[in-house]
């Protein structure tokens, strides 16, 4: 089970972009939908309270859904998996970035997420909304 926590929230924190609120989706997918760990109110309630306490949420959600699963190894599993690729990617942009920044492709690549991060909130807070 650890090592299916680890996948599931690593897969969510290396395709994610635009931080914990676009996570949303993914997580409520793997975990609601796909796996069945834990219901929906259940994630609703989760997501309240992940917003509630301090700190980010995708790391609030994620200590809590992994404890709900599998205890303090859950916590581990899903903490690490949903932070690792997002310290490994600011790690990697940290060293290549001052020599890559002024390539007209990296600009446009940058401009181009904006609008999918947008999309990506908005459609979890229009499927919050609608289970409230």
């Amino acid at each position: 089970m650890f090592l299916r926590l680890f996948w599931t929230y690593l897969k969510i924190g290396t395709f994610t972009l635009g931080g914990g609120y676009a996570m949303l989706p993914l997580i409520q997918r793997e975990v609601v939908d796909k796996n069945g760990w834990i219901d929906e109110q259940e994630f609703l309630n989760m997501i309240a309270l992940a917003q509630a306490a301090p700190g980010l949420i995708a790391v609030n959600s994620a200590i809590f859904i992994g404890y709900r699963i599998y205890g303090i190894r859950g916590v581990i599993a899903t903490v690490l998996g949903a932070v690792l690729p997002s310290v490994v990617i600011i790690l990697l942009i940290a060293i290549y970035l001052p020599n890559i920044k002024s390539l007209d492709s990296v600009e446009a690549v940058f401009k181009g997420l904006r609008p999918a991060v947008v999309a990506l909130i908005a459609a979890a807070v229009v499927k919050m909304a609608k289970n409230i």
